[in-house]
C-alpha cells in the first residue's frame, strides 16, 4: 500500500514538472502573436499533447533516461523576434508561424536524418565541457529573468504587487527548504510540496482569478497545421541549420547532467546521443505538424532530480502518457492552466539552483587558464549582453541578424564553440 502511494505521489511530482514546464510558453507566444482565447487554448493543447509523446518516445527509444522535454527557450525567442518581424514586414500572424512551422520541419529533419544514420556522434567532439558549461551558464542566465519575472508579477494585472511576489518567494524557499529536510517524503516531494501550497495561498487569498476558461466538452483530437500549410525562405532555412547545431548542444548538455546525478555506470554516450538525435527530430517534426514550439530535453531536470532524488523510470513515463491523454481533454487542460503562473515558475526557480553547480563543474573539469577564462569571459559577456539588446536596434538588420542578435543563448554558445576550435591548446 505504502509503496502504491509513493509511486502516486511520484507520478503526480513528475506530471506537475512536465506540464509547469509547458504552460507558460504557449500563453507568452500567443500574446506575442496576437492570437485570441480560443487559438490560444488549442496552442496549450497541442504543446502539452506534445510534451507528453516527446517525452514518452525519449525515455523508451532516445536517451532513456527520465529527462522531461519541454518548450525550448531558444526557439522561443525566435518566435518572438518573428512576431515583431513579421509585424513591421506587414505579414499577418498566420504567415509567420507557417514559416516557424517550416523552420522547426527542416530542423527536425536534419535531426531525424543524422540520428537514424548514427552520424550525430561524429559531431560531438565540438562540444567539449567548455561548450556544454558554457550552453547550460547561459541558459540558466536567459530563463532565470523569466521565471524571476513570472514569480513576481501578479497574472491579473501583469505588474508586481507584494502579496503575489510574498507568494512566490516562500514558495522558492520552501521548495529548498524541503529538499534539505531530513525527512524522506518532503525531500523527494519538494516540488510538488510547494506548488500545493502555494496554488492553496493563492486560492485563500484570492489573488487568481479561478474561472474556467470557456472550452469543448467531451474528447477532442488536436488539430494539425491550424494555422495553414508551413512555408520555408532563405533565412528561416539558416537560422534552422544554425539551430541544429544548438540542439545537439542541448541534448549533450541534457544528458552529461542527468549522468552526473543519477548513480549508474557511465552510458556509450555516442549511442545515447544518436538515439536522442532522432527522437528529438521527430518530436520537431511532430511540432511542425501540430503548429507548435519545438521541445527539447531539458538540463534543469538534473536539478529536479537532485532536489527529489527520485530518477525512476516507471513513474516518470506513467506521468508522460497521462499528460498526453489530459490533453485530449480541452476542460481539463483549462483547468490546469488555473495553475498560477508565479507559483509554478517559483518551485521550478529552485531547481536552476543545481543547474548552475552542474554547469560550474562542466567549466572547471580542466584548469581555468588564460585560454579558459577567455572563451568563457567573451561567450558570457556577449551572449548575456546581446539577451539585452532592445528588438528596435536591430530590426533593420537582415533577418539572419535579427536571429542572432535576438538569441543570446545561440551567439554565446557558437562564439564559444567557434573560439574553443581556433584558439588551439598548448601542449
Amino acid at each position: 500500500m505504502h509503496a502504491r502511494f509513493g509511486w502516486g505521489l511520484s507520478v503526480s511530482q513528475w506530471f506537475i514538472f512536465l506540464m509547469a514546464n509547458a504552460l507558460a510558453l504557449p500563453i507568452i507566444l500567443g500574446q506575442a502573436f496576437g492570437l485570441d482565447g480560443g487559438e490560444i487554448a488549442g496552442l496549450m493543447q497541442r504543446t502539452l499533447m506534445l510534451v507528453g509523446l516527446s517525452s514518452l518516445l525519449q525515455v523508451a527509444l532516445g536517451h532513456r533516461y527520465p529527462i522531461a522535454d519541454g518548450p525550448a527557450g531558444s526557439w522561443a525567442i525566435v518566435f518572438v523576434v518573428m512576431a515583431y518581424i513579421g509585424r513591421e514586414q506587414g505579414h499577418d500572424s498566420a504567415e509567420t508561424l507557417q514559416l516557424l512551422a517550416g523552420g522547426v520541419l527542416v530542423a527536425g529533419a536534419i535531426m531525424l536524418v543524422l540520428g537514424l544514420a548514427r552520424q550525430v556522434h561524429r559531431l560531438l567532439f565540438l562540444f567539449t565541457p567548455l561548450v556544454t558549461g558554457c550552453f547550460m551558464l547561459l541558459l540558466v542566465i536567459q530563463l532565470a529573468g523569466v521565471f524571476v519575472r513570472g514569480m513576481v508579477t501578479d497574472p491579473r494585472s501583469g505588474m508586481i504587487t507584494l502579496p503575489v511576489a510574498l507568494v512566490g518567494l516562500l514558495v522558492f524557499v520552501g521548495v529548498l527548504l524541503c529538499s534539505f529536510s531530513r525527512h524522506a517524503p518532503l525531500r523527494t516531494y519538494a516540488v510538488m510540496v510547494g506548488i500545493v501550497a502555494g496554488w492553496t495561498a493563492f486560492v485563500v487569498f484570492d489573488l487568481s482569478a479561478m474561472t474556467l476558461p470557456e472550452t469543448a466538452s467531451g474528447l477532442q483530437w488536436p488539430e494539425l497545421f491550424a494555422f495553414g500549410a508551413p512555408r520555408l525562405d532563405s533565412g528561416m532555412l539558416v537560422v534552422a541549420v544554425l539551430f541544429s547545431l544548438l540542439l545537439f548542444s542541448n541534448q549533450i548538455a541534457a544528458v552529461s547532467a542527468i549522468t552526473a546525478v543519477v548513480s549508474e555506470r557511465q552510458p556509450d554516450l555516442d549511442k545515447v546521443i544518436n538515439r536522442s538525435s532522432w527522437a528529438s527530430g521527430m518530436s520537431h517534426v511532430m511540432a511542425g505538424s501540430l503548429s507548435t514550439i519545438a521541445v527539447v530535453p531539458l538540463p534543469v531536470t538534473a536539478g529536479f532530480i537532485q532536489l527529489t532524488g527520485d530518477s525512476r523510470r516507471g513513474p516518470f513515463m506513467l506521468a508522460c502518457v497521462l499528460l498526453a491523454l489530459v490533453a485530449l481533454f480541452p476542460q481539463a487542460v483549462g483547468f490546469l492552466s488555473l495553475l498560477p503562473a508565479p507559483v509554478a515558475n517559483a518551485a521550478l526557480l529552485a531547481t536552476f539552483i543545481k543547474l548552475v553547480a552542474l554547469a560550474f563543474q562542466m567549466l572547471t573539469r580542466q584548469p581555468l587558464d588564460n585560454r579558459s577564462s577567455t572563451i568563457i569571459g567573451v561567450a558570457l559577456l556577449l551572449g548575456v549582453g546581446c539577451m539585452f539588446l532592445p528588438p528596435e536596434l536591430y530590426r533593420h538588420l537582415p533577418g539572419l541578424a535579427q536571429y542572432l542578435l535576438g538569441n543570446g543563448l545561440l551567439t554565446g554558445t557558437l562564439l564559444a564553440l567557434t573560439m574553443e576550435k581556433l584558439w588551439a591548446v598548448k601542449r
